[in-house]
């Protein structure tokens, strides 16, 4: 059987097994996590060229969204273990990309997983093909993301759906599993950050389509700055006050790309980048919110990378230690 056939009948399978009712009480069953006096904490983990953001309600409820590249398998188990993770209410994979996936079966394997939501796109990777098996031999409950799901992760705390929307995107510049993406949109009373997975210039046009009054506080910058997203039209929409940026030192993709920065550094009022920054902690309560970088920051965080470098690290010295900004 031809192995995109195959995964497609898993994907099927999957679904037709659990079924919807099912997810959505899971999902909605308390969870014995004693109160605690914590903020609303998304953690952009610094896991290289790859995505891996951690959100932890209150209440203590856990978020994952994707799981960094196969080689951050261990820096993802390891962050959620020190932010004393014992479970996965919902874990999140905005496409199955290496880069947003190649952990995630490090992370299956280390905690229970409550839910998992998929864009529901077929790729014959080995790397999916392994997280796939994982979730159907764990019994993970599974489902397919489409625009207007919601999930309250406490009172007030609120994950809203905004992407894929159907038809999916046929035709982009870029890439169609990218234009695809699973978009998060996270509010808590005044507060609000999207999450854009690797959209691409297509899904921005969407969601600005379907959502006319869409804006954010922090925006997670799709496809770790690419050129061929955000785009003015839709930062002048959105009209963010902070963007985050998750990419990899010394990465050979020009990320983030210099057109994307000037065009950030008009709207926002600050940027923090993983290469430069190291993880980034946002914070948030009674509706206010501060951030937390593991390093300093850099005169370099509005200088784009050129395409084509090795891998070879970062140039700039990065000084331990966390400051507060």
């Amino acid at each position: 059987m031809h192995p995109s056939r195959r995964h497609l009948l898993l994907f099927a399978a999957i679904v037709a097994i659990l079924g919807g009712a099912f997810l959505y009480a899971v999902w909605r069953a308390p969870e014995p996590i004693p109160p605690g006096s914590r903020p609303l904490e998304i953690h952009v983990l610094d896991v290289g060229q790859g995505d891996s953001l951690l959100i932890i309600s209150p209440m203590g409820k856990a978020v994952l969204i994707d799981a960094g590249p196969p080689e951050a398998g261990d820096t993802v188990v390891s962050a959620l273990r020190r932010e004393g993770v014992h479970e996965l209410s919902l874990v999140v994979a905005t496409h199955p990309h290496a880069d947003h996936i190649g952990g995630m079966v490090d992370v299956l394997e280390a905690f229970p997983v409550k839910l998992f939501l998929d864009s529901g796109q077929v790729h014959p990777t080995r790397t999916v093909a392994r997280m796939l098996e994982t979730i159907r031999e764990k019994g993970i409950a599974f489902l397919i993301a489409e625009a207007g799901q919601e999930f309250e992760l406490e009172e007030g705390i609120t994950l809203h759906v905004l992407a894929p929307m159907k038809p999916p995107i046929t035709h982009t510049r870029g890439d169609v599993l990218n234009a695809n993406s699973i978009v998060l949109l996270l509010t808590d009373g005044s507060f609000s950050m999207l999450f854009t997975g690797d959209s691409e210039r297509e899904t921005e046009r969407r969601l600005l389509q379907a959502y006319p009054s869409l804006s954010a506080q922090v925006l997670k910058v799709a496809h770790h700055g690419s050129r061929y997203a955000t785009q003015q039209s839709f930062l002048e929409r959105l009209r963010p006050e902070i963007a985050v940026i998750s990419c990899g030192a010394g990465n050979r993709y020009g990320h983030p790309a210099q057109q994307t920065l000037d065009r950030l550094r008009a709207v926002v009022r600050a940027i923090y980048r993983t290469d430069i920054h190291g993880e980034i902690t946002i914070s948030v309560t009674r509706g206010s919110y501060w951030i937390e970088t593991e390093y300093p920051t850099s005169p370099d965080v509005w200088v784009g990378r050129p395409s084509g470098l090795r891998s070879t690290g970062d140039q700039s010295v990065a000084v331990p230690g966390r400051a507060r900004r």
